[in-house]
């Protein structure tokens, strides 16, 4: 199975093409232009604390870890936030649909058991 041990080179394409959809969709319109800022403003936001080196290098060259072209490929990491949020982002969807569905069932059993207490004369 040699197949499986090579490394699979990023194309400079790859790694460009975020940064000439951004640069498109700031050069179409106007509300292309506020969702590509706002896009990659949560990708600052999500993980511009986070230092380049923790980025992964694999299938990456060299020469595009250092000066514009490690610029690029910056940009290309912000512009993937979801996938390196990923688990959070499953973790924070998981807990949102938890303690909606406990808010269902807890609204429903809420309802029944404020309406007895009025009926027995419960309420202040």
């Amino acid at each position: 199975m040699e197949g499986e041990n090579e490394m699979k080179i990023r194309s400079p394409l790859s790694i460009c093409l975020p940064l000439a959809i951004f640069i498109a969709a700031c050069v179409l319109s106007l509300p292309t232009f506020v969702i590509a800022v706002i896009w990659m403003s949560i990708g600052v936001m999500t993980l511009g604390h986070r230092s380049f080196e923790s980025f992964p290098t694999t299938g990456i060259r060299r020469e595009w870890l250092r000066g514009y072209r490690g610029a690029c490929l910056w940009f290309c990491h912000l512009a993937w936030w979801p996938w390196y949020m990923r688990s959070s982002i499953q973790d924070i969807a998981g807990q949102i649909g938890l303690s909606l569905h406990r808010t269902k069932k807890t609204g429903d059993k809420g309802l029944n058991s404020s309406s007895d207490r009025r009926s027995n004369g419960d309420d202040d």
